[in-house]
């Protein structure tokens, strides 16, 4: 007689559904550990501050920044020790970085407004179109970090649906717990959409920063090249092209040239 293997209906469908119970469970555990603050580095630099240590905490900000975490409140801290020390351009720099990240907040508005009247350029900027305007406001409402955690809160809400959508005993709440299962899924799709815009805001951010305390602005990449205009340092500027070490800026008033790489820094 031959040996026949017994099919056990929804063996392979328990499977499928374990596998993506622990991909889920995993995806959670990625978002919450990026979530998490460094608190213990972070309160010994705000306290080096509150002594009038700014070097101090500076070290301590960068070396947080440095760990990967980032942070309006970092950046906004970092700045204002910065603006102790009576450096312009890496207090513009922290500040407009802290602006990426929450372009809502109203201290950081008050606090970047008033470290750009350290600038002597006075550039008057051109209206930003809707579209951009909208975009900004949306992902504001959250810092990336923040969205990383909604993101978390999602997954989590999706594992427990999952869940009983699994081993629910009544078709109806079986129903119900996939619908809630779905609307978790999208609502997480989207929240984890605005977590990647908020950090791309800042890792591809065309806008850079002069931090040379004056740099004469080239009609070409060359030295050779004629003087356009001359800038000074804290004044924000968009890199439009980069050639060799040499970066193509438009300002917010729409006037362009050349400047070299070394004379800026990106937010």
């Amino acid at each position: 007689m031959e040996n026949s293997v017994t099919h056990i209906p929804g063996t392979h469908r328990n499977l499928r559904a374990k596998i993506l119970l622990i991909a889920l469970i995993s995806l959670f555990f990625q978002q919450w550990s990026y979530a998490q603050i460094p608190d213990s580095l972070f309160i010994a630099a705000n306290k080096d501050y509150q002594k009038a240590d700014y070097n101090g905490a500076v070290e301590k900000y960068t070396e947080i920044l440095d760990m990967g975490y980032i942070s309006p409140e970092l950046y906004n801290n970092l700045g204002n020790a910065y603006y102790r020390l009576g450096y312009i351009a890496p207090t513009i720099l922290a500040y407009e970085r802290a602006s990426v990240l929450a372009p809502s907040d109203k201290e950081i508005q008050h606090n970047l407004s008033m470290a750009r009247r350290l600038t002597s350029d006075n550039i008057i900027p051109l209206g930003q179109s809707l579209t951009v305007r909208v975009v900004n406001s949306v992902v504001s409402l959250f810092t990336a970090s923040w969205w990383a955690i909604l993101t978390a809160v999602f997954t989590w809400a999706m594992l427990i649906f999952f869940a009983i959508y699994l081993y629910g005993r009544s078709t109806s709440m079986k129903r119900w717990a996939f619908y809630v299962f779905a609307g978790c899924l999208i609502s997480g799709a989207i929240s984890y959409g605005f977590h990647l815009t908020a950090k791309k805001q800042l890792s591809d951010n065309p806008y850079a920063i002069v931090t040379e305390e004056n740099i004469n602005v080239k009609s070409e990449p060359s030295t050779s090249g004629g003087d356009v205009f001359s800038l000074h340092e804290g004044t924000k500027v968009e890199i439009e092209e980069s050639l060799n070490t040499w970066h193509k800026i438009r300002l917010a008033d729409g006037k362009i040239g050349w400047v070299p790489a070394g004379s800026i820094e990106k937010i």
